[in-house]
């Protein structure tokens, strides 16, 4: 499988170590490297879950999002009930288009 619609020169490695030293702060930034890495290596016939690149950047992600607070408390009960009552008003209110 291919995606020619990468970026040009795309490196998925360099992108890892790039996001994780200093530190990029941009989720949406490091979401979209997260993206780009998991097609390059689809591309290349490398498990996603297992690849350095994918799981360094997975981890700078987490991080900013602070994934760990929610494993360790009653966030993810929150985080859960929230967006089921946000997906419940959408359900019953005309469609909203996606914020580009």
């Amino acid at each position: 499988m291919s995606f020619p619609d990468l970026p040009a020169g795309f490196d998925r490695h360099r992108a890892a170590l790039d996001i994780v030293d200093p530190g990029a702060c941009n989720p949406s930034g490091v979401a979209l490297a997260l993206h780009q890495a998991c097609r390059q290596a689809i591309a290349e016939g490398v498990s996603q879950r297992d690849d350095p690149a994918v799981r360094l950047i997975g981890l700078q992600l987490a991080y900013l999002l602070s994934v760990d607070r929610i494993l360790d408390s009653d966030e993810y009960a929150r985080l859960i009930g929230h967006c089921t009552a946000r997906a419940a008003e959408r359900q019953t209110s005309p469609v909203m288009e996606a914020a580009a």
